[in-house]
């Protein structure tokens, strides 16, 4: 018995070859190549997936179902749920307890009851008996004072008494403004007497402005400064203003030193302005003369 293989040429003969390869055969994918060994200092690449931050994956058996983990609730999440909950449930109470309740009937209106006169009133014995206004309407230049004996005439305007908004706009120093003012916050007419006695200069001015503009009036009857002044009442008067200057003060355009006093006051519509310009510090008691005599002739 022979113990070579069935396969086995013999001798003598010439091994057999192999069969073809088959022409439409796909072409064997060539070996794979063993990667690079790993550099121990290189850093680890940036496409590496993360860690899994949730911990290592829980392995699932083949046809068991996932365990659920059950929802936790944080204080603070129980807490602001109570807060928000609480006022509507409290709002939900409350009406239902007053939609429960029977409707309040509300208190009947009570009003008085509109009472007149048994007799008319006559309208002219009312207001005969009111207080009178004082009669202005005349001449104004009629109710000015009387300049003292030997003085010298120092009138402005036209020197016949009456002065145009434009006459007494030159007494200020913005005149332009107080012109304007005048005209628009309803400026009537005005009268004035101006005298010189030494060296001190007197001017007395009556200015009536219109009905409807008392407001003006009254404000007219205000001092325009007082800085460094003495402000008090004329005597008798206590609706009036006494004002002495304390400092000299220059003439416009001028060297020339002054001292200033002012005495006012108003009767009705009409403001009564009494300036001195003195060479020396003003004489109280002269000026407060000056004043009661011109109030007297209003009152």
């Amino acid at each position: 018995m022979s113990t070579e293989p069935a396969d086995a040429a013999e001798p003598g003969t010439a091994a057999a070859a192999p069969p073809p390869a088959n022409p439409f055969a796909r072409p064997s994918a060539p070996p794979p190549v063993p990667p690079p060994p790993a550099n121990p200092f290189a850093r680890p690449s940036a496409t590496t997936p993360p860690a899994n931050p949730f911990g290592a994956a829980e392995v699932i058996e083949a046809g068991a179902e996932p365990v659920r983990k059950k929802p936790r609730f944080k204080v603070g999440t129980l807490f602001l749920a109570a807060v928000l909950a609480g006022p509507v449930v409290g709002a939900g109470v409350g009406y239902a307890i007053q939609a429960s309740r029977p409707p309040t009937p509300l208190p009947e209106i009570a009003a008085p009851k509109l009472s007149y006169p048994a007799e008319r009133v006559d309208a002219k014995a009312l207001a005969a008996a009111g207080p009178q206004p004082p009669d202005i309407d005349g001449d104004l230049r009629a109710l000015l004072i009387e300049r003292p004996a030997g003085s010298e005439d120092r009138t402005d305007g036209d020197g016949d008494g009456w002065l145009s908004p434009a006459d007494l706009a030159e007494n200020y120093g913005d005149s332009a403004r107080e012109f304007t003012s005048m005209l628009s916050e309803g400026f009537r007419r005005a009268a004035s007497v101006s005298w010189k006695s030494g060296d001190d200069l007197y001017q007395v001015t009556l200015v009536q402005y219109a009905p409807e503009a008392t407001l003006k009036a009254i404000t007219g009857a205000v001092p325009r400064s007082t800085v460094d002044s003495d402000v008090s009442a004329i005597p008798g008067n206590p609706d009036s203003y006494l004002v002495i200057g304390k400092q000299p003060l220059h003439y416009a355009r001028s060297t020339d030193t002054y001292y200033y006093g002012e005495a006012l006051a108003r009767k009705g519509n009409v403001v009564m302005t009494v300036a001195l310009y003195a060479k020396a510090p003003v004489d109280r008691a002269q000026l407060e003369d000056i004043a009661r005599r011109q109030w007297e002739k209003l009152a």
